[in-house]
C-alpha cells in the first residue's frame, strides 16, 4: 500500500490555543463522546462535508487515536462504514451536517439493519428553536431512519449540569450498536443539535465509568433440546447463508451426523466438500425430489438461488420439518415454512454435544442422501467446468477471475445483483481464506463500490465485482478515490444495461424495444473515461491483483450472458441424464 493521503485524515492536530475560541458545553460534550469511544475500541470516523456538525467533526479530528475517512456525498460515507464494520466488526462515526445530508445515509442504514452490521450515525441539526421556523438547511430529523435503528437519541443542545449523562450515552450507542443489549448488531442514531458558536474548546472532561458486561444471547439448553428432538431418526440437510457464528462447529455438527451442507461464500461455510451447485441440481424436477430429507437445518440467511428457494418450500409441503436458526431481532423465512427458529449463535455446537451424549460415536459414513447430494454435485461441478472453459470472456468467468484474484487473506465484495448469484451457482473451486461480502440485507445496488472501499480502509486487499449500473449508481464513491491508499481494484461488467432484468420473463413477454427502453436501460458511457476522469487507473481483465488501485472494465453482451447460463444449466442437465437422477 503506499502511504497516507489526503483523503483520509489521522491525528488532525489540535486548535491554536492562542486563537480566541472559548471553552463551550458543546466542544466538552464532543470531546467526552469522542474519548469514551476511543475506551472502547473505536478509531475510524466517516465524515461528509458540512457545517453544523463542526463540534464533533473537530472532536474526532483532533484525538490522536482516531482516523477520519472523509466522503464528498452522504450516501458513499454510509456505505463506507458498512464494509469497515463488516470486516472489523467494529462501527464507524458516521457523522454528517444538518438538513437533507441525513437523509442520504438513510439506505445504508436500512441494509446495517437487516445485515446486523453495527454503526454509529450522528446526523448534526440546528438547535430546537430553529425548528419548524423555516430555518435553512433545517428538516425534521427526530426518528429519521424509524425502526431501522436499535435506538434513537437526541439529547438537545449540551448543557454543563448534564455532563455525567454523557460518558453514558456514549456507552449506551456503542452497546446498542454491538447488540450487547441482547438484541442483534445494528445501526443506532444520535441526532445532536448544536448551537453557535460551532467552534470551541472541551473544558474539562467528565470522569469516566464502569459498563456492564455483554447480555448473553446464544441459544438455550431447553432450545437445543427442542432441536434435537425433531432431528432424531431423520435424514437431513444443512443449509447455510451469511451470519453463521462458528463455521467450523457447522462442519464439525455436518460430520458427526453424516449430513450435507449447502452452503454460498458469505456464511463462511463453503469449502471443496461442501454442496456448491444446489441451484443446477434443483432445477431437476426428479433429482430435487430424490434429494428431499425429512428434516432441513438452515443456517443464517437465505442464499441467492431460487431454485434451492422454491426446493424448501416443496419440501415443507410434502411434510418436511424446517428449522430456522439466526441471529435474534430479525426473522429469516421468507417462504414462511419453518418449524421452529431458534438462536444461531452456539447452536451448532450445542447441538452437536447434546446428540453426542446419547450417542458417543460419530456416524463412521456419510448418510445415503449425503452420498446422493455429493455424487450429484460432483457430476454437475465437472460439467459447469467444462462448460466455462469454452468463454473465458464471459460474464461468469470474469466474475470467478476476480474471486480467485484477491488472495487467500484478500475480501471481495459483490454486487448483489448478477455478481453474487455467479459466485453462488457456478464456483467450482471456493478458494480458501478469501472472504466474500454482499450488501444482501435488502438486496439493492446501493452504494457496492463504497462498501468495497471501506473494507479496503480495514487494510485487507480488496476486489470489488459489480455492474455497470451499479458503477454509475454509486459514481460519487469514485470521488477522491486516488487520493487513498487502499488496495483496490473494482471490476465492472459492461454490458450496457440492467443485465439481471433479461433472466425475467418481462424480457420474452414484451417487445424487444419497450423492454430494453423500461427494462435494458442502455446508458452508453465510457465507463473507462469516467473512471479516467477521476484520476484512476484503468487495468486489463488479465491483472485483477488488489495492489493499488485500479478499474477494470470487462465489455460482456447481455443476451449472450443469458444464453451461457442457459447452456451451463444444460450441460449439468446433460451430465446427470441416463444416471437414476434421469
Amino acid at each position: 500500500m503506499g502511504e497516507d493521503r489526503s483523503a483520509t485524515r489521522h491525528n488532525g492536530g489540535v486548535l491554536d490555543s492562542t486563537s480566541e475560541v472559548s471553552v463551550t458545553a458543546a466542544a466538552t460534550f464532543c470531546a467526552t463522546l469522542v474519548d469514551e469511544w476511543v475506551r472502547r475500541g473505536l478509531t475510524e470516523a466517516f465524515v461528509s462535508p458540512g457545517s453544523r456538525h463542526t463540534p464533533l467533526l473537530l472532536a474526532l479530528d483532533n484525538h490522536p487515536k482516531f482516523r477520519l475517512h472523509i466522503f464528498h456525498d452522504e450516501r458513499s460515507t454510509a456505505f463506507a462504514a458498512l464494509g469497515y464494520a463488516q470486516v472489523s466488526g467494529l462501527p464507524g462515526i458516521v457523522l454528517c451536517t444538518s438538513g437533507t445530508a441525513a437523509a442520504h445515509f438513510h439506505a445504508a442504514v436500512i441494509e446495517a439493519d437487516l445485515s446486523a452490521v453495527p454503526m454509529i450515525v450522528c446526523t448534526a441539526d440546528r438547535p430546537p428553536e430553529a425548528w419548524d421556523r423555516g430555518s435553512p438547511q433545517t428538516i425534521n430529523q427526530t426518528k429519521l431512519y424509524g425502526d431501522a435503528v436499535r435506538s434513537f437519541v437526541e439529547p438537545g443542545p449540551a448543557q454543563d449540569d448534564d455532563a455525567e449523562l454523557w460518558r453514558p450515552l456514549a456507552t449506551k450507542l456503542l452497546s446498542d450498536a454491538l447488540g450487547h443489549t441482547g438484541n442483534r448488531p445494528g445501526p443506532v442514531h444520535a441526532n445532536l443539535s448544536f448551537r453557535d458558536p460551532l467552534v470551541g474548546q472541551p473544558g474539562q472532561l467528565p470522569p469516566t465509568i464502569a459498563v456492564d458486561p455483554p447480555t448473553n444471547g446464544a441459544i438455550s439448553d431447553d432450545e437445543i433440546a427442542d432441536v434435537c428432538r425433531l432431528m432424531a431418526g431423520k435424514s437431513g440437510v444443512i443449509i447455510t447463508g451469511k451470519g453463521v457464528s462458528h463455521p467450523g462447529a457447522l462442519h464439525s455438527l455436518a460430520r458427526f451426523v453424516g449430513w450435507p451442507i449447502v452452503a454460498d461464500h458469505q456464511s463462511g461455510s463453503r469449502t471443496a466438500a461442501t454442496i456448491n451447485h444446489a441451484d443446477a441440481l434443483l432445477r431437476s424436477p426428479d433429482l430435487a425430489a430424490d434429494l428431499r430429507p425429512q428434516l432441513v437445518l438452515r443456517f443464517g440467511e437465505a442464499l441467492s438461488s431460487k431454485a434451492l428457494s422454491q426446493w424448501c418450500q416443496a419440501a415443507a409441503d410434502a411434510g418436511t420439518l424446517v428449522i430456522g436458526l439466526h441471529q435474534p431481532g430479525r426473522l429469516i423465512d421468507p417462504e414462511d415454512i419453518c418449524t421452529l427458529t431458534v438462536p444461531e449463535a452456539g447452536a451448532a455446537s450445542g447441538i452437536e454435544a447434546a446428540l453426542a451424549a446419547h450417542q458417543p460415536s460419530a456416524h463412521p459414513t456419510r448418510s445415503p442422501l449425503a452420498e446422493r447430494w455429493l455424487q450429484a454435485n460432483t457430476a454437475a461441478g465437472e460439467a459447469i467446468t467444462a462448460a466455462l472453459a469454452t468463454d473465458t470472456k464471459s460474464e461468469i468467468s470474469v466474475t470467478l477471475q476476480a474471486l480467485h484474484a484477491a488472495g487467500p487473506h484478500g475480501v471481495v465484495v459483490a454486487a448483489s445483483s448478477m455478481a453474487i448469484r455467479h459466485l453462488e451457482w457456478f464456483d467450482t473451486n471456493p478458494p480458501l481464506g478469501t472472504r466474500v461480502l454482499s450488501n444482501r440485507g435488502a438486496n439493492g445496488i446501493d452504494g457496492t463500490m463504497a462498501t468495497a472501499v471501506g473494507v479496503a480502509l480495514t487494510g485487507v486487499p480488496t476486489v470489488c465485482i459489480v455492474g455497470d449500473i451499479a458503477f454509475l449508481h454509486d459514481a460519487t464513491s469514485l470521488t477522491a478515490l486516488a487520493q487513498r491508499a487502499i488496495d483496490l481494484t473494482i471490476v465492472v461488467v459492461d454490458n450496457d444495461g440492467g443485465g439481471i432484468f433479461s433472466f425475467l420473463p418481462q424480457a420474452k413477454q414484451l417487445d424487444p424495444s419497450q423492454f430494453e427502453t423500461l427494462f435494458g436501460t442502455p446508458h452508453g458511457t465510457d465507463l473507462s473515461a469516467l473512471a479516467q476522469a477521476h484520476g484512476l487507473s484503468v487495468g486489463s481483465a488479465d491483472d485483477l491483483k488488489p495492489e493499488g488501485i485500479k478499474i477494470v472494465v470487462a465489455q460482456t453482451v447481455r443476451p449472450h450472458d443469458v444464453d451461457h447460463i442457459a447452456t451451463i444449466v444444460a450441460a449439468v442437465a446433460s451430465a446427470l441424464e441416463g444416471s437414476r437422477y434421469g
